[in-house]
């Protein structure tokens, strides 16, 4: 019974460590996946703002974008496409901050909170 509650505990880890060992070394498919996922919740996101203004879950998932890319980037400093991508995000959750902290009330059709 030990045994097999250690081999248990073994292959958890083993399950546990691998994706975080594949993101270290600097797998693009690992990040590809996750942007890939955030991408589909990004999208979910737009369609809220458009229907009901919700920009504020807009603006988080694109910094947890700008997040994880930065992060690839810091261990994959040659890959320029990456780079290049982050400059085009960090710009768009700029102009996506700007429009949850600075835009009028009635942008979206909300009364305007005092």
């Amino acid at each position: 019974m030990q045994i097999a509650a250690w081999l248990l505990g073994l292959a958890t880890t083993a399950l546990l460590v691998q994706p975080a060992m594949a993101w270290q070394e600097g797998d693009r498919q690992a990040y590809n996946n996750k942007m890939a996922l955030l991408k589909v919740l990004v999208d979910g996101a737009k369609q809220r703002v458009s229907s009901n203004g919700d920009l504020e879950t807009l603006c988080l998932l694109m910094s947890i974008g700008n997040d994880v890319t930065l992060r690839y980037v810091q261990l994959n400093p040659e890959d320029l496409q990456i780079k290049d991508r982050l400059s085009g995000m960090r710009d768009d959750l700029t102009v996506c901050l700007a429009l949850l902290y600075n835009h009028p009330a009635d942008i979206f059709g909300n009364d305007a909170v005092e």
